[in-house]
């Protein structure tokens, strides 16, 4: 907190006026010290008021503080206008006493301030008080003693009274003391010691100037009222400190062990001792010594009931402890009851990694839903979610990291608003419920924003995850009024986005999907007994250079031997990765078709080079480049006359360990191509740093650039980026002789679709190739 402006510009006339005071009192100029105290005392009593409203109950011991710098400044103002303005000596003793009243006032600040501290603190307060006055009664009565033995008795009321103040000096110094020590060497910077150590400083000096003029003496002393005006100064300064930065803090107790109490006993017999000495002597009369006797007998008296209210209270502080702790395990007991409760019926309710409702919760909330459905008059969304490329987070950094992802994933479906339900019905597979209005008739914002929950990166620290999902929906009652059927349906839907060429989307449930969904199930039991050379058969399409008029390549796909012929290659391969079986077929397909290219090219002396699809899941295979090596050198089949055909999502995908697997094949002499080039985003950083020899133009933008200028243009830009970074290209999906032509013209040799040859098994192609 800043100063005020009004606290700065009091601040700075109290400095200057006391500055110029002091300058003019070195000269021995008894003007400068007469006209300039009053004008520096009052601003520095001005500070001190100013302080009071950010003092909060500090205030009122700071008040009497400050009535202590008034009486000061009274005595200043009268000296100057005794000197200089108007005779006023007839009052000089009783200004002489108000001169001396600060150390009254200054007792009054000190003890409000300590009860305020203190304050609920009983037993430090007395142990407070007990030190202070014990040690002021027996220095006054010294003080008493060496006055008598200088004047003799107390001849009138003003020695009494000087004597009292005294009283009151050495009160003040005990309580500074006792502050010093209560403060603590943690908090010897705050403001309350700047006050504190001044005013011991001024109550020392004090008292030998009251009791030099209680002797008779005359104290005055220029130089000592510029040190006086000082320690008001340093005052008003540590008040201010504590109304600015608003210091609090707790004091410290006393010590009322056994330890501390023998000490005191200890010290206690020593004064008696002494004060007996004294009194043996001759310096101490009876009534004195027995006087301070007394005092340090009631010390310790008040010493020991404070260590049996101390030892009280711990004893009645331990059977409270005592009674809470039996108090405690009831009320364990009855929390372990209520979380027992509660954890069963979390247990029996939700997914405890991601906080979801779990599969059993959603068969009842379904009951209960079909039956609220009848007179709710709402429409119901049901969206059933697999998450895609999640297994192969579990198999590359571990199932710790995949909980991890599934947690966050739970987290953004619980952040939905009310109105949706999530559920994770097991794996990696969820289910939202939307109880929507009615009369809603746009559903896909609602598809494309529960999709955004799915596709939106994942981060820890330095590891980023891209998912996506694939999403079936159902509407009730548009598809079904049954909620077992919706979340069927939904199902259904789901598994056809998953089975699809573009997994990272959603569907609407259609009568036609039942179609497709059962092929893929008969794919899925299939696979389940299939053996590879029984079940499975190789085709080959020729690749195409229009230059030389020749082939010069042969792609494989494989398809279903025996039943289920019509099912893509991509189908079989997505459910082979799905099941586990990919791993048996992708290690047949290339020691199959590398065979009988090898046995091609040597029975017919030709250079056929051979394309495979590589699977995601085969390049974080470990064992998949020794397969492959072993497999060139049985056959012997150079490297660079196999390209391993790689995805565009594999690309775009990639994560540290697919990346370190590409750059290896292609430093081991493998060719690396990239399907479907110009069809989707791609990361052309890693088109370069993977290795990358080849890329083949996507279908669509083969289509397209027959007709359409710009598609043409970006096959162009395709062609330079290619030859720059010294990359082959190839034109995939050519129909016609119109596409052909296109692809010639636009500079793009290399050609590969039915034109030119559709797949065929290998009796068929090696008559192809035979022919030539």
């Amino acid at each position: 907190m800043e100063l005020s402006k009004t606290k700065k510009t009091l601040i700075f006339i109290a400095g200057f006026f006391y500055l110029l005071t002091a300058v003019f009192t070195l000269v021995d100029n008894k003007l400068g010290i007469e006209a300039g105290a009053p004008i520096a005392t009052f601003m520095v009593f001005l500070v001190l008021m100013s302080n009071l409203k950010d003092l909060g109950p500090h205030k009122y011991s700071t008040a009497f503080m400050g009535i202590g710098f008034l009486a000061i400044d009274i005595y200043y103002i009268f000296r100057f206008l005794n000197h200089y303005v108007i005779d006023l000596s007839a009052y000089s003793e009783v200004i002489g006493i108000v001169y001396l009243t600060p150390s009254f006032f200054f007792m009054l600040n000190e003890t409000t301030f300590l009860i305020y501290k203190l304050r609920g603190r009983r037993r430090d307060l007395s142990h407070l008080f007990a030190n202070c006055f014990t040690v002021s009664i027996i220095g006054f009565v010294f003080i008493y003693k060496f006055f008598c033995q200088k004047v003799g008795t107390i001849h009138n009321l003003k020695e009494l009274i000087l004597l009292l103040l005294i009283f009151s000096a050495f009160y003040v110094i005990m309580m500074c003391l006792q502050t010093f020590h209560m403060v603590g060497n943690s908090n010897v910077r705050r403001g309350t010691l700047v006050i504190t150590a001044a005013m011991f400083i001024y109550e020392i000096m004090d008292i030998q100037y009251i009791f030099t003029q209680a002797i008779g003496g005359f104290p005055d002393d220029y130089f000592a009222d510029l040190i006086y005006m000082a320690l008001l100064i340093f005052m008003s300064a540590g008040v201010t400190i504590q109304a600015t930065r608003k210091y609090s803090f707790e004091f410290t107790g006393g010590a009322y062990t056994t330890r501390a109490t023998r000490v005191r006993l200890i010290a206690s017999v020593i004064g008696v001792i002494v004060v007996t000495i004294l009194f043996i002597i001759g310096y101490l009369s009876r009534s004195e010594a027995s006087y301070i006797i007394i005092v340090v007998m009631s010390y310790m008296i008040m010493n020991y009931i404070l260590k049996a209210d101390k030892l009280g209270d711990e004893l009645l502080e331990h059977e409270k402890r005592q009674n809470a702790m039996l108090e405690e395990k009831i009320d364990d007991q009855t929390r372990n009851l209520i979380e027992a409760n509660k954890k069963l019926e979390l247990l029996s309710s939700t997914d405890l990694l991601t906080g979801l409702y779990n599969r059993w919760y959603a068969g009842n909330y379904l009951k209960e839903l079909q039956e609220k459905t009848y007179i709710s008059g709402k429409k119901y969304l049901f969206f059933v979610i697999n998450l895609n490329h999640f297994k192969p987070v579990n198999d590359t950094y571990g199932h710790e990291m995949g909980d991890r992802v599934l947690e966050e994933l739970g987290n953004r479906m619980r952040e939905l608003p009310d109105e949706y339900v999530s559920f994770r019905m097991g794996g990696d597979e969820f289910l939202i419920i939307l109880k929507a209005d009615a009369e809603l008739e746009d559903l896909d914002p609602i598809a494309e924003h529960i999709r955004e929950l799915f596709i939106k990166p994942i981060q820890f620290s330095s590891y980023v995850f891209n998912l996506s999902a694939s999403i079936g929906i159902s509407v009730y009652p548009q598809d079904s009024s049954s909620m077992d059927e919706l979340l069927r349906y939904a199902d259904t839907a789901m598994c056809f986005v998953k089975h699809s060429g573009e997994k990272d989307s959603y569907r609407f449930f259609n009568s036609g999907l039942t179609k497709i969904i059962s092929t893929q199930a008969a794919i899925d039991r299939r696979l389940r007994t299939a053996k590879t050379d029984r079940d499975f058969v190789l085709f080959y399409q020729p690749q195409v250079d229009v230059r030389k008029k020749e082939i010069i390549g042969a792609e494989v796909f494989v398809h279903f031997n025996r039943g289920l012929e019509d099912v893509s290659p991509i189908d079989i391969i997505d459910a082979a990765e799905k099941s586990g079986f990919m791993g048996k077929l992708g290690e047949w397909i290339v020691k199959s078709s590398v065979s009988q290219i090898a046995e091609w090219n040597k029975k017919y002396g030709k250079s056929i080079s051979l394309t495979i699809n590589m699977s995601p899941l085969q390049l974080i295979n470990l064992q998949f480049e020794n397969m492959l090596q072993e497999t060139m050198e049985t056959y012997n089949f150079r490297p660079s006359m196999l390209t391993l055909d790689v995805t565009n999502a594999v690309i775009m995908g990639a994560s540290n360990s697919a990346k370190i697997a590409m750059i290896k094949l292609h430093e081991d002499g493998y060719r690396l191509s990239l399907n479907d080039f110009g069809g989707d985003d791609i990361n052309l950083s890693f088109v370069q740093d993977c290795g990358i020899n080849g890329i083949k133009l996507s279908r669509s933008l083969v289509t397209t650039s027959v007709k359409d200028n710009r598609a043409k243009q970006l096959v162009k830009t395709i062609l330079a980026l290619a030859e720059n970074l010294g990359i082959s290209v190839t034109a995939v999906g050519i129909e016609n002789e119109e596409q052909s032509s296109n692809m010639q013209g636009l500079g793009v040799n290399e050609l590969q679709g039915s034109f030119y040859g559709k797949p065929v098994v290998a009796e068929e192609f090696e008559k192809i190739i035979s022919a030539e």
